[in-house]
């Protein structure tokens, strides 16, 4: 998705960084306490997201609802902003995200891909959405980017960084099938 929407948020080949929201933003919640990434993951992916996983066949195992822009970034559809820097990619809520969920790719090979979601959408992404959501594998889910050492590299809040997808940078539409394979 970061090829296919708008902003092409982290990505280096159309020069769009993505901006840490870390522990030290001024925005505040509903609460009035630090707006975190769990505040912007509810708005895309939380219960009241209107969020169902699309059926998948068994061998995907259990599936979680992951977005991009990640939650952890100022570009999440989740995310706020500020009076000064309104978040271009809020939406109310992720119904608005494109729609996309993993499955077996059908070839008879054990890679998967990500699919849209053609229950509402029935052409699927338009490519004008501001963000992006998807069933994926828990365990592709819970892995993808717990490797993220921002407090180790020192960022603050809106530091800016890229995020390179080496063997995707070839999936600039949706018309375009990307495959992997499962880990795990």
């Amino acid at each position: 998705m970061q090829q296919v929407l708008p902003d092409h948020a982290g990505s280096k080949r159309w020069d769009s960084l993505m901006h840490y929201l870390g522990p030290d933003t001024q925005v505040k919640n509903s609460a009035g306490n630090t707006w975190t990434s769990d505040n912007s993951r509810n708005v895309v992916c939380g219960t009241s997201s209107s969020w169902t996983a699309h059926p998948s066949d068994a061998s995907v195992g259990t599936v979680d609802c992951d977005e991009f822009a990640m939650a952890s970034t100022h570009e999440s559809g989740g995310y706020p902003g500020t009076t000064q820097k309104p978040n271009p990619n809020l939406v109310k809520k992720g119904t608005e995200c494109a729609q996309l969920f993993t499955d077996k790719m059908g070839d008879g090979s054990a890679n998967f891909g990500l699919l849209a979601d053609t229950r509402t959408a029935t052409k699927g992404p338009t490519g004008t959405e501001r963000c992006a959501r998807a069933a994926i594998a828990r365990v592709q889910n819970q892995m993808a980017f717990n490797g993220f050492p921002a407090p180790a590299w020192r960022m603050l809040d809106g530091d800016g960084f890229f995020l390179t997808l080496p063997g995707f940078e070839h999936c600039t539409s949706t018309a375009t099938t990307c495959t992997w394979k499962k880990i795990g």
